[in-house]
């Protein structure tokens, strides 16, 4: 399920489970812009790593320490997220015309995770989906 759509209007905060029926609808006749942030190298082998040792930790039933390792692993995710949403952030304040002609802009979103590349490569990423036709003007303060 997609995280990550809000937006004024949409009543839905940020990092909130979007039902895909709903997304679905909000996206018809909008262009759909699939902007992903693909993990550096370093992030790729520390996932692989703790992904590796959480499921052999699981398997040999070391509930604890695999727990500890799905925790690890979340906190790299965390690490994915923000720096999605920072290079987000900046696309944004910077305004592509294709969306929209006015800047800085106000996207709606539905991001989410992939551990693996399309060609099964361990290369984790965020798919950040931004629904075209819903892109305004952003209320600068």
């Amino acid at each position: 399920m997609p995280l990550g759509l809000a937006g004024p209007g949409y009543e839905l905060a940020l990092g909130a489970d979007v039902d895909n029926a709903m997304l679905r609808e909000m996206a018809s006749g909008s262009e759909l812009a699939d902007l992903i942030w693909e993990a550096p190298d370093q992030f790729t082998a520390d996932h692989a790593h703790v992904f590796r040792d959480a499921m052999h930790a699981h398997l040999a039933g070391d509930a604890e320490r695999a727990g500890q390792l799905w925790e690890n692993l979340r906190a790299i995710w965390s690490h994915a997220w923000s720096s999605s949403y920072a290079v987000l952030e900046f696309m944004q304040g910077t305004g592509l015309t294709r969306f929209s002609p006015v800047k800085p802009q106000h996207w709606v979103i539905a991001s989410f995770e992939h551990h693996t590349s399309p060609h099964g490569l361990p290369r984790p990423h965020v798919h950040n989906i931004v629904l075209t036709s819903l892109t305004a003007a952003a209320n600068v303060r």
